[in-house]
């Protein structure tokens, strides 16, 4: 008998925490996920050093999320960026318009030579489903941009054969660049690496050396090119991406122009990236190309 009475209040002790268990969970809604980072500690990329209040980014986070906003404070205050040609202010949640004295406020910025926007994460405040204010809360360096998007990748497509000498006006002339892993003092160096030999192309198609009848790289241009970002180029918010041939000429083109908001998942860059020379259009080759994976080697 006693150790059938003991074995009871075994029963009803653990009935008893069964009971307040399930009592407490019917009160209590179910955890809900929550957003990556905190203001108390970003994590906004992978690397990172503070000065004056404000996180200086120098290496970025691998995979399809490089840069993690903090959890924003509440519905009028939020995190994220500037996209390009300064259309929205991108924030997990969607994009929202630049009130009109907060895009004078940046245009202001850049004019005094502080392109703070094209690199910049902020907190925004919000007011009647604008962006009345922003505040700087990360600063990401240019290699780490350039370097997370086009980094030891590829692009395919075509490159203007010279008419004659000196006049690009001639057919189209398919093309491979390929780029190298790192990029150093906010360039990308690439190379047009079918430029005398056949490589082989993402789709498994060989792409052809290119000929010597309209061979389109001499003089100033080569097949050693460079990729750079050049916000506000010549005006506020024309953000254009460029190659580079030297240190005079470059082709530009702003649908590839990768902007803080394309790291966070908005702002998307077109699918073709169409670039014409500066200057006089036909005294260098057009080049239009896109992202491509897989490829390479000789064929």
């Amino acid at each position: 008998m006693r150790v059938s009475a003991k074995f009871s209040r075994y029963q009803l002790a653990a009935a008893g925490l069964l009971t307040a268990s399930l009592a407490a969970c019917g009160s209590s809604p179910a955890p809900q996920p929550q957003p990556t980072g905190s203001p108390e500690s970003a994590g906004i990329c992978a690397t990172s050093e503070k000065k004056d209040g404000i996180e200086h980014c120098t290496r970025l986070f691998p995979g399809n999320e490089p840069v993690r906003l903090p959890a924003d404070p509440s519905a009028t205050q939020k995190y994220g960026a500037v996209t390009r040609s300064g259309k929205a202010f991108h924030t997990r949640t969607g994009d929202l318009p630049l009130a009109p004295a907060m895009r004078d406020k940046l245009n202001k910025d850049e004019k005094s030579g502080q392109a703070e926007y094209a690199n910049a994460i902020y907190l925004a405040t919000i007011t009647n489903g604008s962006v009345t204010e922003v505040k700087p809360v990360a600063l990401i360096d240019e290699n780490a941009i350039i370097g997370s998007v086009f980094a030891g990748h590829a692009m395919e497509g075509t490159i203007t054969a010279q008419e004659q000498p000196g006049v690009y006006s001639g057919k189209s002339l398919p093309v491979r660049i390929e780029f190298v892993k790192d990029a150093a003092g906010g360039k990308l160096n690439g190379r047009f690496v079918n430029a005398k030999a056949g490589v082989r192309g993402a789709d498994g198609t060989c792409i052809p050396a290119l000929p010597e009848q309209g061979y389109p790289f001499a003089a100033g241009f080569t097949p050693d090119i460079q990729l750079q970002r050049f916000p506000a180029m010549h005006a506020m918010f024309d953000d254009e991406m460029l190659i580079v041939w030297n240190e005079s000429t470059s082709n530009m083109g702003s649908g590839y122009y990768p902007s803080v908001a394309t790291l966070l998942g908005g702002d998307a860059m077109d699918k073709e990236w169409k670039t014409g020379i500066h200057g006089t259009p036909i005294s260098g080759p057009a080049v239009d190309v896109h992202l491509v994976t897989g490829g390479g080697g000789t064929c």
